[in-house]
C-alpha cells in the first residue's frame, strides 16, 4: 500500500524503489529510470586507479595523496575520487575536513546496493569542486582484515563514475591490498632516503612483483628528500631494482603550518609545486599557471 510512513520505512531500510498496486505503470518506470543509470554508468570511458602506498609508517602516502588529488581536479577539472583504504589508522578525513558519515567499509558492506544515487550519499565533496572524499573507518573500528571482493567491486564502480581514482593503501601491504590489485593501474611506493624505509621498499617491491604486479606499473616516489642525502637517486635505482619516478623536498614548517590553518599547502609554495608536478606526470595536464597580480601603479595610465 502506498501509506508515506511504508514508503519511508522500507526507504531507510535500504529500498531503491517502492512498488505498490497497481504496479504496472510504477514497474515501467522504475525499470526505465535504472536502465537510463545504467547506460550513463556504462556510456562513461573507465577511469583510472591510483593506489599510494607508504613503504612504513611516516612516509608521508596520505599527504601525498591529498595533494596530487586536488591537483589533478584543479588542473583537469574532470571528477576525482580520493579515497582511503587504511583500516588501521585512516588520516584523509583529518586532511581534508570531509564531514561525511561512512567509510569505504560501508561501501563493500554495501556493495549490493551500489548505484549513482546510494554513493552519493557516501562520500563528501571538497568545497563543491569536482573532488570527492570518502573516508576510512573510525580508528579501532575494524577488528578483523575485511575480505577483498566486496573492495574491488567497490573498485570496479568507481572506475564508471570517475575519471580519476586515487586510493590510500596505507602503510606497507596487507591482504586487503594484496587482494585488490587487479583493480589498481599503478601503485606509487612512498619511501624516503634513509637505510630502514629502504629496506622495507624493497620487500614490498618484492611482494608486489610476486603477487603477480607488473614493475612497470609501480611507481617509486622518495619523499622528505634532505637537501644533502647520503645516498643518491642512482644508488637507490640501483638498490632496488626500481627508477625514482619522482623526489620531494622535506618541507615540514609548510605542512605544519598548513594543517593548522586547516587547508592544503597553498599552491605556490615549492613543496606544492612538486605535488603538481606529479599529477602532471601522472595525467599529462600541465599545471595551472597562477595569474600574476599586477601592482596598483600598474592599473593606472600615465
Amino acid at each position: 500500500h502506498a501509506s508515506p510512513e511504508a514508503i519511508l520505512s522500507a526507504m531507510r531500510a535500504g529500498a531503491s524503489e517502492y512498488l505498490y498496486p497497481p504496479v504496472a505503470d510504477g514497474l515501467r518506470k522504475a525499470i526505465e529510470r535504472l536502465a537510463s543509470e545504467r547506460r550513463t554508468s556504462t556510456s562513461r570511458q573507465r577511469g583510472r586507479v591510483f593506489a599510494f602506498l607508504s613503504v612504513k609508517g611516516g612516509c608521508g602516502a596520505t599527504t601525498i595523496a591529498c595533494h596530487v588529488a586536488a591537483e589533478i581536479e584543479r588542473s583537469t577539472g574532470e571528477d576525482v575520487l580520493l579515497a582511503d583504504m587504511d583500516m588501521e589508522s585512516g588520516m584523509i578525513a583529518f586532511l581534508m575536513k570531509a564531514k561525511g558519515a561512512y567509510s569505504m567499509l560501508d561501501a563493500a558492506r554495501n556493495v549490493h546496493r551500489l548505484d549513482a544515487s546510494y554513493w552519493s550519499a557516501l562520500v563528501s565533496n571538497s568545497n563543491g569542486s569536482k573532488l570527492d572524499i570518502i573516508k576510512a573507518p573510525p580508528v579501532g573500528s575494524v577488528r578483523e582484515t575485511p575480505p577483498p571482493e566486496p573492495f574491488r567491486m567497490v573498485l570496479q564502480f568507481l572506475r564508471a563514475n570517475y575519471q580519476h581514482v586515487i586510493v590510500d593503501l596505507g602503510r606497507s601491504l596487507s591482504p586487503l591490498t594484496l587482494g585488490v590489485l587487479d583493480e589498481v593501474d599503478e601503485i606509487f611506493l612512498i619511501s624516503m632516503f634513509d637505510l630502514p624505509a629502504l629496506h622495507q621498499a624493497k620487500q614490498v617491491i618484492r611482494t608486489l612483483l610476486d603477487a603477480g604486479f607488473g614493475r612497470n606499473q609501480l611507481r617509486l616516489v622518495l619523499n622528505q628528500a634532505p637537501k644533502r642525502p647520503d645516498i643518491t637517486s642512482s644508488e637507490v635505482q640501483k638498490a632496488l631494482g626500481l627508477p625514482v619516478y619522482e623526489t620531494l623536498p622535506n618541507d615540514y614548517a609548510a605542512l605544519f603550518q598548513a594543517y593548522t590553518d586547516g587547508s592544503l599547502l597553498p599552491p605556490t609554495s615549492e613543496l606544492a609545486r612538486h605535488f603538481a608536478q606529479l599529477a602532471y606526470k601522472i595525467t599529462g595536464v600541465q599545471p595551472k599557471e597562477k595569474v600574476k597580480q599586477r601592482s596598483a601603479l600598474s592599473l593606472f595610465q600615465f
